[in-house]
């Protein structure tokens, strides 16, 4: 076997391979062999027809039979010898087949990128008050105070007015409270809950840009612009909602995005992706390197937790999952909220 193979940008791999006519013909000896031992032409016994006739009646079987054997067989071999991890399917083209002329063909494939982590353990971070502020608090409880005001008319006019309930025991009570007391405790609650939740993801966020920072690699290009596309069409959904609720508050008022503000958004959604595949080949690693891995049983119990959280079976909501990669998704991002704890326990926060 003789190949030859090109390394491109981004991760990209262009190779030829071509076998001799004798290697070829021993595999159409093999295939025809097979084929006669089940063969029906007319006028012979199966089994007793001669080759001529077999490659008569059965020459396009055979070459998609010896095609089957020779291109899985001779890329496998290609990527083994190479030391290629490969991303996605072969492209192959340029097949050419022929017992007397013998076999080639030229493929491209994205592989893995190569990446040389250090000192993801220990890295600094810091980690933002989680104490609630009086103005915050202040801030919600005026809130609901405007969610619950009435309209009543105007004393000696037939104009309306606007009036705020007080903020008082009694206004406690009616939203399930025992007391105002009770209430601004629950709300802290609430508020420092929502604090501890941002301030993971800011972490997360440190993690990613520590591990980025210095590190520059390529990434394969069709990941990229898959996560773009993905990316955009997130966006395009919030625009839309955003058109829906100007339309609701000023009909007559048209919602536009300009030209500059769309090149910005695509701009914007071209270095997210690439970050976002880096990040992902980069946690990738780390889970290899520390052996960090998702059970089985942890993907069930969580599906078990979906299923009872939206009642629903576990089957439904595989189904749903299973639709458009959905499961592949679901353990990706599993595995890399294991990785993400071990880089905290591991990191120093101040």
């Amino acid at each position: 076997m003789k190949s030859n193979v090109k390394k491109l940008k981004n991760c990209k791999h262009c190779f030829e391979v071509s076998l001799p006519v004798e290697k070829v013909e021993e595999v159409f000896d093999e295939v025809y062999g097979d084929i006669g031992k089940h063969a029906s032409v007319p006028g012979f016994r199966q089994g007793k027809a001669p080759r001529d006739l077999l490659e008569l009646h059965y020459s396009k079987t055979a070459r998609e039979e010896v095609l089957k054997k020779l291109i899985p067989e001779t890329y496998e071999k290609i990527l083994e010898e190479h030391r290629l991890d490969p991303i996605g399917y072969p492209d192959v083209t340029d097949v050419k087949l022929d017992a007397k002329e013998g076999f080639s063909y030229k493929v491209s494939i994205e592989t893995r990128p190569e990446i040389n982590l250090k000192n993801y353990k220990g890295l600094k971070l810091k980690k933002k008050s989680v104490e609630v502020k009086e103005e915050d608090l202040a801030k919600n409880l005026e809130y609901l105070r405007e969610m619950h005001s009435q309209n009543v008319p105007k004393e000696g006019s037939s104009e309306k007015e606007k009036v705020l309930p007080k903020l008082d025991d009694e206004f406690a009570k009616d939203l399930g409270f025992e007391n105002l007391e009770k209430m601004k405790e629950a709300i802290k609650e609430n508020l420092k809950a929502k604090l501890e939740q941002d301030n993971e993801a800011d972490l997360e966020i440190q993690i990613i840009d520590k591990l980025l920072d210095g590190m520059d690699f390529e990434v394969p290009e069709t990941l990229v612009d898959s996560e773009k596309e993905r990316l955009m069409k997130d966006a395009d959904m919030r625009i839309k909602y955003m058109e829906a609720l100007q339309k609701k508050e000023n009909p007559d008022k048209k919602f536009t995005l300009e030209e500059k503000d769309k090149k910005e958004l695509e701009e914007n959604a071209s270095k997210q992706a690439v970050r976002q595949v880096k990040a992902f080949f980069m946690l990738d690693k780390i889970a290899q390197d520390e052996k960090i891995y998702l059970k089985e049983e942890e993907i069930e119990k969580y599906i078990e937790g979906l299923a009872a959280q939206y009642k629903k079976t576990k089957d439904e909501i595989k189904s749903y999952l299973e639709k458009g990669h959905g499961m592949d998704e679901l353990a990706v991002n599993m595995r890399n909220k294991k990785v993400m704890e071990f880089l905290l326990k591991e990191a120093k926060i101040e």
